[in-house]
């Protein structure tokens, strides 16, 4: 079961994206012949960027802050965008550490 709150679905739509251009792009250059898990790791890297720029534009212009009079607290208003209740712009990083993980897999392997 996939949780999210308002675009955060996007980091998966992102992720499936980058793997399919990864995969046209090694097919039209001819190298399908490469280890997998190098294609693999430049599709997660890829999106681990484009996830942490859409993910803090979205969560900065989301919603107003009020402030209550009487007691001077804060309150947020709007949809943040999160999968699994983490913000979607955290999921850059994991991205981004899921394929460097990878290329040091690909290297000792």
């Amino acid at each position: 079961m996939i949780i999210w709150k308002g675009l955060g679905i996007l980091n998966i739509v992102v992720l499936a994206i980058m793997f399919v251009i990864v995969n046209l792009l090694l097919s039209a250059l001819g190298l399908r012949s490469i280890d997998s898990k190098l294609p693999l790791a430049f599709g997660f890297i890829v999106s681990g960027v484009i996830i942490w720029y859409m993910g803090k534009a979205l969560n900065a212009k989301s919603g107003k802050v009020l402030v209550d009079v009487e007691t001077g607290q804060h309150y947020k208003l709007g949809t943040s965008h999160s999968l699994f209740f983490i913000p979607m712009h955290y999921w850059g990083p994991v991205s981004l550490v899921i394929g460097f993980i990878l290329i040091v897999a690909s290297i000792f392997t």
